[in-house]
Parts: C-alpha cells; structure tokens; sequence
C-alpha cells in the first residue's frame, strides 16, 4: 500500500518542480515575438501600440523616431512590400533586454522606403534589440542590410 501511495506523490511533485512560471523575460520574449511575427509580418498594424509604451523611442543613426513615426516607417514598408512576411530566427533576453535574429521577405511592388517599385522579391536580415518597461517596448535599436535591399531591388548594381 505504501509503494502504491508513494509513486504517485513523487510523480506529482516532480512534476510540479518541472512547471515553472514563465519568467519576465520569456513573456517580454513572446511580446517581441508577436510583434514581429504577428503585428508586422501579418500586417496587423492596428495592434501596433498594443506592445510599446507611449513614450517609446526607435533610436536612428541619425534620428530618434517617436512611436507614430515607427508605426508610419511600418505602414510604408508594407505599402511597399505589400506581401511582406517576418521570420524570427532567433531571440534572446536578459534583465530587460530583447535580441532578435529576423527575416522579412516580399515583392518590392509599390514605391517605399525610397526605393521604386521594382517588382523585385526582396529578403533582408535585420537585428533588433528592445528595451523592455513594465511589459511593454519601450526602446528598439534595430540594424538591416539597406545596401542588399537595393541591390536586390535592382536599384545598386552588384559590386564585380
């Protein structure tokens, strides 16, 4: 009778030491992800300020982009890859900090981002890192290949 009592009561605490609660860095992690994947890779704009904070800032090379800025830089690459789907292929997060390995890819079929329509399929990698405040984005820095997308584009000539 013991045996009997006593394998079911190490099978479930065993199992209950096993389901951790989702740390606040796995949830920041699955906010950056539906971002991208959802919000912009699915063209769900609407649900853009739904993950950052109001005082977000994107910081530029040479400008800081305030959240309506960000969601009008989004709703121009859409226009001009109107296809536009994202790929995350990696992400990592410490303190307050997500890093994320991701693909866009899609037809280059309308005049964006300073580029023509070409009617040129366009795939970039790009990183980005978000600073995270009370569950929501409320700093991103991100980095893409401009010069690749251009020459995909046929706007740049390959260097020979």
């Amino acid at each position: 009778m013991r045996r009997e009592f006593f394998f079911p009561v190490l099978l479930l605490g065993c199992t209950a030491a096993l389901a951790q609660p989702a740390t606040i860095q796995d949830k920041n992690k699955e906010i950056a992800r539906s971002f991208f994947e959802e919000v912009l890779g699915q063209d769900h704009l609407e649900r853009y300020a739904e993950s950052h904070c109001k005082d977000f800032v994107a910081h530029g090379e040479n400008h800081d982009a305030n959240l309506e800025e960000d969601i009008a830089a989004a709703k121009e690459e859409r226009h001009a890859m109107p296809d536009m789907k994202i790929r995350v292929n990696q992400i990592l997060a410490e303190r307050d900090l997500v890093a994320v390995y991701w693909t866009a890819k899609g037809t280059n079929a309308q005049p964006g981002m300073g580029i023509p329509a070409t009617g040129k399929k366009i795939s970039v990698d790009g990183m980005t890192l978000f600073r995270f405040k009370a569950g929501k984005i409320c700093e991103e820095w991100s980095v893409w290949d401009m010069l690749s997308v251009m020459r995909q584009a046929g706007i740049v000539s390959s260097a020979q």
